[in-house]
């Protein structure tokens, strides 16, 4: 990045994307705050204060019937952000974003958001790229519930998860799995011990370790990828992002 802000990097995606200009406007008013499990970013029905940018650790947006079931809509973690409301010239939403893994994130009053699309054509752009390549994680999420046994749509969320985290080991309970995917815990359990058989991953207690990327994405038989494809089509990803 250039002239006074070289020291300063993001590894949030759309921060790093935007302009000196309009980091300048934000800058003040990005606060650092810990993320940690299960932590509500987001209520559902409750007008939105802050949005969240994450630098590490994970969160999703999950969707919630008229009886409080619950079902993953998406995760984002350093490649976006919650509030995605705002963005739409909305000031709430009926769903709720949880903090799955710990980690870091820089918060922004929703108002400074707002502000900033207002005045920034190109930060408006960016953004609403975003919205865009999230709507499409969220249908091919609906596709692979649809379409796919539980083992397919679980190797789908561990990758999901895994190119949002350093290293290979994730940090997850089968509860939270069940939880996660709308299934039983039992269900998981045997998902979990197939993928194993196959040497794709590990399942150990409250963690899961990546063992064959390649083949757990080969796995899904086309149900990872077209998302991942069209946010690197519209905003980038870290190699890109790390040379400007």
């Amino acid at each position: 990045m250039a002239g006074g802000f070289e020291t300063r990097r993001f590894r949030n995606q759309l921060l790093s994307n935007l302009s000196d200009d309009d980091i300048g406007r934000l800058l003040p008013m990005l606060e650092p705050v810990p993320l940690s499990p299960g932590q509500v970013l987001e209520a559902a029905g409750a007008a939105i204060e802050h949005v969240y940018f994450p630098e590490s650790g994970i969160a999703s947006v999950i969707a919630l019937d008229g009886v409080r079931r619950r079902m993953e809509a998406g995760p984002f973690g350093w490649d976006g952000m919650s509030g995605l409301a705002v963005l739409t010239c909305a000031d709430r939403s009926p769903h709720e974003t949880v903090v799955q893994l710990e980690g870091g994130a820089h918060r922004l009053p929703a108002a400074a958001l707002r502000d900033l699309m207002d005045r920034s054509p190109s930060a408006r752009r960016l953004l609403l790229r975003y919205v865009h390549a999230f709507a499409v994680q969220t249908a091919h999420t609906a596709l692979a519930a649809g379409l796919a046994v539980v083992e397919q749509r679980l190797a789908r969320w561990i990758l999901m998860l895994h190119d949002r985290t350093d290293g290979d080991e994730l940090l997850l309970t089968h509860e939270f799995m069940a939880l996660m995917l709308a299934v039983r815990r039992p269900g998981v359990t045997v998902a979990l011990h197939e993928l194993e058989g196959k040497a794709l991953i590990r399942s150990l207690r409250g963690r899961v370790v990546m063992r064959d990327r390649q083949g757990l994405e080969e796995f899904c038989a086309g149900l990872y990828g077209v998302p991942e494809a069209e946010y690197r089509r519209l905003i980038g990803g870290p190699d890109a992002t790390a040379a400007r």
